[in-house]
């Protein structure tokens, strides 16, 4: 694909006749850390001759090793493309278009790899919006708002208590400071791009904040109740246009290219494999750097408001890599997905249900049993504004307790009106799938999985366990969540730390040595690999379903579902690992004799390994918190005591 927008800076393409028996070979060298000294140009200094001998040493002990692999000499697949850039990015959501944006405004050459259009994602099904302190002069986000939407006594401090509260203190602080102080900044780079948020003639800040669950004042800059798709029509445009970045869509990364480092330290990540949905192409992508911003795993689960691309796969390719993954077992179910029962997702296959998002409680809603009775103030002080995790948990009891399958969620103190013009989105889904009007109908609703508060564990620069592999967005564990997210913090999480990991990134590309980048072209591929009879898929194969796929999925939708839910315990968690442990070794048995036989067993084997992390996470937490509930482990002293004082406090190992 020719980078959109022409330029000569833009990512260089090879087309390569690679012999299917040529031998891999690896530099594996190590890039030097931006710390070296560097010429006035920003050039590294020249490498000695001593760490030239060390690349080379180990570009023939890992030749010699992949001469024998299966997936040596005839196995190895051709790559038709070899595209070369500075940042490799996986994923077009938020995070991802703002990684690559940055980058490619530094100069870098940026390629976005991402496995449906770019703008099909979670994010652009967000609603809520951006949990950023506007009023606050300290935050850079403009003047104190003291007429209007904004609360003249909300700060940053008091974000940053609000995130800590909702996580169970069991965040990062560090993180979640960074984050809710440098917010304000990337909401004032949206509007200079193009992003129109719902606007108030009476504030200082000219928007218009609402509140929600867990926020202690009105924070949350939106786009009516649309803000995902608004900020996603911007990025899309922008990057399309950019002549430094390069678009791949509906190419589905297979697996991370690593490499040993010269100093037999571990691996490094110089890009990935990928094959073309479209036309069956096998595509690799090497790079100085990789970020991985794939988004969250929400499929693993039968019912979920992710989209159905939500399979986990950069979590999974990451893991299979070797870089540290965290806290998987913090999902969060969102309490107020629209219950359809016409639309349920079936086991085994793909789907999404609709959200009914937060800001429609933060305006005053009330949730309510089959008896009509508003519960959650018995539940929690806060009652419906309770952080997502309680409010969840208090919905499920309720089910439990009267027997239902849902609750309801009572907006009819709205006007018709004020109902179109602040939530014309969730008002005209209702209508049509349910033939209900919200400021009219109580709305039935039912939690269902939402959002990954763990994954791959980065620093607060994106920089994983793998040198030369970030992590930034949902598929990230940058410690900003803790045990629970709070709301709106999700798109804040991705705006910040996708700029900063260039920022990180522009040094350490620098270092990164010819030699790696050639090892990398013909080094061999990882697990996930096509048979070369079967390199072109085509649109036929890569979409007329897999039945042994689906059946997998399903398993594994079950199991996540009856093992590891809203409410779990040891004994389940044990047998859950079992059942996860045989799903996974009948892939990889399939895999290893003949190789992937479609797109669907591939997310099969994603799903089933990010599932794993997820059970086993649970089955090795100590104590509950947040989003994790295990009725055999309950929370310790510490943790209630901490909650309960909103204070922050030291967690030991015993509470991990």
């Amino acid at each position: 694909m020719e980078p959109a927008g022409g330029g000569g800076a833009s990512p260089s393409v090879v087309v390569t006749a690679r012999s299917p028996n040529r031998e891999a070979t690896a530099a594996g060298g190590k890039p030097r850390p931006s710390s070296e000294p560097k010429t006035k140009s920003g050039r590294v200094a020249s490498h000695s001759q001593r760490k030239a001998k060390a690349r080379r040493s180990v570009a023939q002990k890992y030749k010699s090793g992949l001469s024998s692999s299966r997936h040596g000499g005839g196995n190895a697949p051709p790559f038709e493309v070899v595209q070369e850039c500075d940042v490799l990015v996986l994923g077009s959501g938020v995070a991802g278009m703002t990684c690559a944006l940055e980058a490619a405004e530094a100069g870098l050459r940026a390629a976005i790899v991402t496995k449906a259009e770019a703008s099909e994602g979670s994010t652009k099904y967000a609603q809520g919006g951006v949990a950023a302190v506007m009023t606050d002069p300290g935050s850079g986000g403009g003047p104190v708002d003291r007429r209007g939407a904004g609360d003249p006594r909300d700060s940053v401090s008091r974000h940053v208590e609000d995130t800590m509260s909702a996580g169970c203190f069991l965040n990062d602080r560090e993180a979640v400071e960074i984050m809710c102080r440098e917010g304000p900044a990337q909401v004032d780079m949206l509007r200079k791009i193009g992003v129109t948020f719902t606007e108030d003639a009476g504030s200082a800040t000219g928007l218009h904040l609402v509140r929600e669950g867990g926020h202690s004042h009105s924070r949350v800059v939106h786009a009516a109740d649309a803000t995902g798709a608004a900020m996603m029509r911007a990025l899309v445009k922008r990057a399309a246009q950019h002549p430094n970045l390069s678009l791949h869509e509906n190419h589905f990364a297979l697996d991370l290219l690593t490499m040993p480092l010269a100093n037999g330290e571990g691996v490094g990540c110089y890009g990935c494999d990928a094959i073309c949905a479209e036309t069956g192409d096998h595509c690799r992508f090497v790079s100085k750097c990789t970020v991985v911003a794939t988004g969250g795993c929400g499929q693993i689960y039968p019912s979920t408001t992710n989209p159905v691309v939500a399979t986990g796969d950069g979590i999974a390719m990451a893991a299979r890599a070797g870089a540290a993954v965290e806290d998987m077992e913090f999902i969060q179910f969102h309490p107020t997905s629209l219950y359809d029962p016409a639309r349920r997702c079936s086991l085994g296959a793909l789907g999404s249900v609709f959200l009914v998002s937060e800001a429609v409680r933060g305006a005053g809603a009330t949730l309510r049993n089959l008896a009509g009775e508003a519960f959650m103030a018995g539940y929690d002080p806060r009652g419906d504004l309770a952080p997502r995790d309680v409010v969840a948990r208090g919905i499920y009891d309720q089910m439990r307790l009267h027997g239902g399958d849902h609750v309801y969620l009572d907006a009819t103190h709205l006007s018709r009106e004020r109902a179109e013009e602040e939530f014309p989105h969730i008002s005209r889904n209702v209508r049509e799938r349910l033939g209900l009007e919200i400021s009219q109908d109580w709305i039935p609703v039912v939690p269902a999985q939402h959002y990954a508060c763990g994954g791959i564990l980065t620093n607060t620069e994106g920089e994983t366990t793998v040198r030369g592999l970030y992590a930034i967005g949902e598929a990230a564990r940058t410690g900003v969540h803790g045990a629970n997210r709070l709301a709106s913090n999700s798109l804040l999480e991705g705006l910040v730390f996708g700029r900063r990991s260039v920022l990180n990134a522009i040094d350490y590309v620098v270092g990164v040595h010819p030699l790696d980048l050639e090892a990398a072209t013909h080094a061999c591929p990882g697990p996930l690999t096509f048979p070369r009879e079967a390199q072109h898929l085509g649109v036929a194969t890569a979409s007329a379903g897999d039945a042994e796929a689906a059946d997998l999925v399903q398993r594994i939708q079950r199991t996540m579902w009856s093992r590891c839910g809203i409410l779990r315990n040891d004994k389940d968690l044990a047998a859950g690992l079992r059942e996860l442990e045989a799903i996974t070794r009948e892939i990889e048995v399939e895999l290893k004799e003949s190789g992937c036989r479609s797109l669907e067993q591939a997310e099969a084997l994603n799903m089933a390994t990010v599932a794993s992390l997820v059970m086993s996470g649970a089955a090795e937490r100590k104590a509950s918190a947040g989003l994790h509930h295990n009725v055999d482990k309950p929370p310790t002293a510490r943790q209630l005591a901490t909650a309960a004082s909103r204070e922050p406090a030291a967690v030991g190992a015993a509470d991990k």
